[in-house]
């Protein structure tokens, strides 16, 4: 059916108002979203940079699935880049902020996609990298969704793609993740 909204909207050519609270739905049905919060609009955006480029946690969190981490930021670089100490333990992030640089000290959530974040095999490295350990690895058909937890109790969802040589990870196995800077996200509470 949402194929056939879409197709009539393209053949009408008239602008359709859609409401819904199906996150997938808006993302497919959509040229333009608005997320409201409280009444009021939090973004408003192409379905991609709405997923890919959320301008705050709220978004973040309320399309799609997302790894969260809290810290403070200790210094902006260039190009919205910024270096986030991380609240859980002495790692320091390296992350990109869609909107404004904020400044040192401000506190952020950090969001990272699971299909952003990878498996390092051994010699592979990535500018963000943290160590785990598997809690369960299950087969989806066209991905596997791994779960893994830090020494210090963060959980992260990863999606591999099916066709990873590593498909096969057993829960309590040591891993490593990883991500580049484009891939985590400096969001301001």
């Amino acid at each position: 059916m949402q194929f056939e909204i879409k197709d009539i909207h393209a053949r009408l050519g008239v602008t359709f108002v859609y409401v819904t609270h199906d996150q997938t739905e808006a993302l497919t049905m959509s040229d333009r979203i608005a997320v409201f919060s409280a009444g009021r609009i939090e973004q408003l955006s192409t379905p991609r940079e709405l997923y890919e480029r959320p301008t705050g946690s709220f978004v973040a969190s309320f399309i799609g699935e997302n790894n969260r981490m809290s810290g403070t930021v200790l210094a902006g670089g260039e190009n919205g880049g910024v270096a986030v100490h991380l609240d859980d333990g002495d790692l320091v992030w390296n992350a990109i902020s869609p909107g404004a640089t904020p400044p040192a000290g401000a506190r952020v959530t950090l969001s990272i996609r699971p299909e952003r974040m990878s498996l390092l095999h051994d010699g592979s490295t990535a500018l963000n990298v943290i160590a785990a350990t598997v809690v369960q690895s299950v087969y989806v058909g066209d991905h596997i969704r791994l779960v893994a937890v830090t020494a210090g109790g963060l959980k992260f969802i990863v999606k591999l793609a099916a066709s990873s040589s590593r498909s096969e990870l057993n829960a309590g196995e040591a891993v490593r993740l990883g991500c580049g800077r484009e891939d985590c996200l400096a969001l301001e509470r």
